[in-house]
Parts: C-alpha cells; structure tokens; sequence
C-alpha cells in the first residue's frame, strides 16, 4: 500500500478467534447484509461471477477496498529545514523557515503544477506545465538561488532521484497531455543544471510508452542507477549511468492481465527500488520486476491488497474471500511458489494490509474498509500468530508510527446504525479515530462527533501524532496533538479547513515534536503545531506579500 479496538491487556491476550458475529458485506462497503431483501448485491459463487476488482465473499459481490489518497493536490513539502509550498496563483514557490517564520517567495515557471524535494538537501524541483520548464530551487544560501531549465514540452509530474542526481518529467496520466508529450519523458541532470550547462546537455528526452502512470527509482550503494517508467502495458528501463548512450531504451511489456488499462494493476517497491512488485486487480496473480523481466506467481484468488516489507524480503497480500494472508518470502518463492504460506486470519475480514517501516518489525496489520467487521488483526511474520483487537467502529484506513509500536485507525461513521443502546448508536453516528499501543494492546477511541479526522502527521522525534480535524457544514477546524506515550490527545483549533499534514525531514530540537498543516485559504495559509505542548504558530498571505498572522 501506498505510496496502511477494546482496551486489551498483554500483547497476545486477544479475543476468542470467532466472537459469533459474521462480518456481513454489502453493495456499496456500507454494511448491509449482502443476502437481506432488496440489499441489492450481487448473488455470486466465484469472483468470476463479479464485476473486475470485485471479489466473491458469502455470496455476494464486493467491491475493491478503499484506499485513501492524501490529496490530488500537491501537499507542501519539508526538507531538512524548510517547508516548502506550490503557490501556483502566484508563479511562486514559498521557503518557510519554521523556526522563526520568516518567508521567501521565490519566483519560478508561470502557474507551477508540481514540486518535489531533493532528498537530504534545502532544494526543490517545480514544474511549470504552462511555461514547460522546470526551476531547481536552492536554499543552501538566502536568498535562495534559482536554475530554470526549458523542457519543450508541457508535463504534470515530477519526481527526483534518492541520490538527488536526476528529475524525471512525465504527463499527468489523469489529464491528456499536451504538445507532443504523450508518451514522451525528460530526464533533467541535476548536477548538469548546477553547473550551468546548457539544455542540451541537461535536458534528454526519451520515449516511455502510453499513458504513464508510476515512475521508480533504483539506488544501489547511495547512487540511483535506473529508472522504471510503468505506462499503461510496458516499463521502460533507463540506464541512469549512461543514459545518451541509450537512444531507444528498454522496453518491457507488463503481463497481459496487468495491462487492460491502469486500473489492472498495482505497483509497490522497497525505497531503494530493488524490489518492486505488481499486483493484478482482477487476476489471482502478483509480479515480479528485476529491472530486466517479470516473474508471475498465481495466488489462490485475487488479491485485494499487496505490500512489501521495507528490506524487500517478504511481501503480504490479502485473500479477502479466503480469509487469508499470502505470505511471500523473496526471492525464493517467486522461484518456488510452493513455498508462499497461506495464513488464516479467523475472526477478522481481511481486505487490506499496512506493514511497519525499516525497523519496525515483521508483522502485518489487516483490516477491511468495505465489510461490516470492527476489528484490526495483527499477523505475525513468519510464524503467523495472529492477534485480534476488537473495534468499537468501522475502519476507514489504519497508519503505523515509524517504531511500528503505535497504530492510529480513523474510523467511519455509521448514521444508520441499528444498535439498540442509545449510547452505541451515538458512537457509531460520530467520527473518530482510535489510538492502539501494539506492545500492550491497549486502545483508546476519540469521538470528534461531526469533526472528520483527514490527515496524520506523525512527529520525526517519535511519540506523538497530530490528526487533523474538519467539519465544513459547522465550519469548525482543528488539529489533535496525541500523545503516544499516555494515548491522550489535546485539541488545538484551526482558523480555516485543513488540507495537509506533514512531519519534518530531521528531528532537531525546534522540530522533533513539530508538524505543519497548510489550511484552505485564498492568500495561503500554514500553522506549525508543537504536539508536546500545543503551542501553534500560523502563517497566512504568504501569495499576498507574505503577510504574517
């Protein structure tokens, strides 16, 4: 996954496998009873009986999980000591310096529609699809220092190398593209750029197949050695070491279930891009790329979720129908599919799976965002010892801190709940979002009633999460400081709708236990909130002559 409870006692002292209540599915992920009169559901025996993506569980046709996506919008963006946001009404890009507010409006290509950091420095890249061109933004010296570069062709999307050597343009896949891009890619040399070598030199373009929608990086020993454009059928290859070397790059057609369109498929990849693996959406099968070719391995049934452990040693997909976890240990059971481990999950739907980060551990958290199961599994790695925590509301996307100690579930609100004690139905009708200490097993549920819980931002010095809070018809706004440590959270109010939430790149004293949240503001809008002792600083005009609040 993209880009994934009663207080308990001791970890491993869960409920009984099976509480007597089945989870029960239904047409739209609502809950209803997919064989109840008029439920509407599709009366199914295999997934072949359903629509593609839908899978068959107790009769019924269910359709793919939800998973959520943080914004079509590109968020601000920290670097080691700035954030960074797109001002696309201004021409601008605005350097934030959180310690002390002060702001820099720094002009790049005409109405920019995207930017990314440069990992491990005070640099960005935006991309202007009006202008075609794109600006490397340097902030190492004040004021910061700007190269454009003109590309020729009007892109969407941008991406930088782990290694900072290379940016990578491409078309927006959700948007047709225009002057001659479709299908074609820039990849920008950085190091070139800097050094003030002309477009020519800097500036290569490179033919990627239609339709482009995920772009990888692979690094081996700190430097990023290639580049894997996927399109709608094909991945294309560039060999970032010599790349004018290689006129017609290598050109790899996906399997043919994965390449009906770009919906039929998933993609997921170690941060280093070693490891990358496809899911299919509506074929029992994952694949595998190396750079050179794929390897298939069939699944029992389609998966409905697939994700790779950090160090690329295993992956974990999700059997919803079978009720199961396909653990699979890389790269030996690609080699020998006999050896993927089929693990049962009982008691809990499975629908989705979110793995901890590097260091985390090895174990698997599964839950489903479409069947009326509240409840979050832990399933242990490889030992498959599985672990119930029983929920007081339904799931909507579960997030893990960077120890891998600490789960936050938002939860979705049920109007119609049909509980028999007022007090229940009061907690099904509101939004929330529960807290769950892994090691104890204990949990703690927020109710924010008619306020939407719609970002996380976990701290970079560990042991608190911000939760941003929104409801629009009330026009109430806020953000949650939550405690790891206590599982108590305070409220910090918010002038205006939150929109993103993020951490920082480094953990230094100023912002160990900071977050920011950029806000819904026509002049723009940032606050910078100290979850340990709430404490918000908030800058607003910052397109209007930076004007601080």
């Amino acid at each position: 996954m993209t880009l994934t409870l009663l207080a308990l006692g001791a970890a491993g002292c869960a409920s009984s496998a099976d509480d007597g209540e089945s989870p029960s599915p239904s047409e739209d992920g609502s809950g209803g009873a997919p064989n109840d009169p008029g439920s509407g559901a599709p009366v199914c025996k295999t997934a072949a009986d359903c629509p593609a993506g839908y899978t068959c569980t107790q009769s019924a046709c269910v359709p793919p999980e939800d998973e959520k996506d943080a914004s079509d919008a590109p968020p601000p963006l920290a670097s080691k000591s700035f954030v960074y946001v797109l001002s696309p009404s201004a021409n601008s890009l605005t350097r934030i310096d959180p310690r002390t507010l002060s702001l820099e409006a720094i002009p790049v290509g005409a109405s920019p529609v995207d930017v990314a950091v440069v990992p491990g420095e005070d640099s960005a890249v935006t991309l202007s699809s009006l202008e075609a061109s794109l600006s490397l933004v340097d902030s190492a010296t004040q004021p910061s220092h700007v190269l454009r570069v003109s590309l020729g062709r009007r892109y969407g999307r941008v991406a930088v190398s782990p290694d900072g050597a290379y940016a990578l343009a491409w078309p927006d896949p959700s948007s047709p593209p225009g002057s001659g891009a479709e299908g074609v890619v820039s990849l920008v040399d950085l190091r070139a750029v800097r050094r003030g070598e002309p477009a020519e030199r800097t500036v290569l373009e490179r033919s990627a197949g239609f339709r482009v929608t995920d772009v990888l990086f692979r690094q081996e020993e700190g430097v990023a050695t290639h580049a894997y454009i996927f399109a709608k059928s094909t991945v294309t290859v560039l060999d970032l070491s010599a790349p004018r070397q290689q006129p017609l790059p290598v050109r790899i057609a996906l399997p043919a279930a994965m390449a009906a369109d770009i919906n039929s498929r998933e993609v997921v990849a170690t941060p280093d891009g070693q490891r990358v693996l496809l899911r299919a959406t509506s074929a029992a099968m994952l694949a595998s790329f190396d750079g050179t070719a794929f390897r298939t391995v069939t699944l029992p049934e389609v998966a409905t979720d697939v994700d790779l452990l950090p160090d690329g040693s295993g992956a974990v997909a999700a059997l919803r129908t079978a009720g199961q976890l396909a653990f699979i240990e890389l790269p030996g059971d690609l080699e020998d599919p006999s050896g993927i481990q089929l693990i049962d999950v009982p008691g809990s739907s499975v629908g989705q799976v979110v793995l901890p980060p590097e260091g985390g551990g090895h174990f698997a958290l599964v839950y489903t965002t479409v069947l009326n199961d509240e409840s979050l599994t832990r399933v242990e790695l490889p030992s498959g010892t599985v672990t119930r925590y029983p929920l007081e509301k339904r799931v909507d996307r579960v997030a893990l801190s960077a120890d891998g100690h600490t789960a936050v579930i938002v939860h979705k609100p049920e109007p119609a709940s049909t509980a028999t004690d007022p007090y229940e139905r009061a907690v099904d009708a509101d939004r929330g979002y529960s807290v769950l200490d892994l090691p104890s097993g204990y949990l703690q549920l927020r109710r924010t009633g008619a306020l939407e819980p719609a970002q996380l931002a976990f701290s970079s010095g560990g042991g608190f999460v911000g939760v941003t809070l929104r409801s629009d018809t009330e026009r109430r706004y806020a953000v949650d400081a939550v405690d790891l440590s206590t599982l108590v959270s305070h409220s910090v109010s918010l002038a205006s709708p939150p929109a993103y939430a993020g951490g920082f790149a480094g953990a230094t004293e100023e912002t160990r236990h900071r977050v920011f949240v950029s806000q819904l503001h026509p002049a723009g809008r940032i606050s910078f909130v100290n979850l340990d002792d709430s404490q918000i600083r908030t800058v607003t005009g910052f397109t209007l002559n930076s004007r601080i609040e």
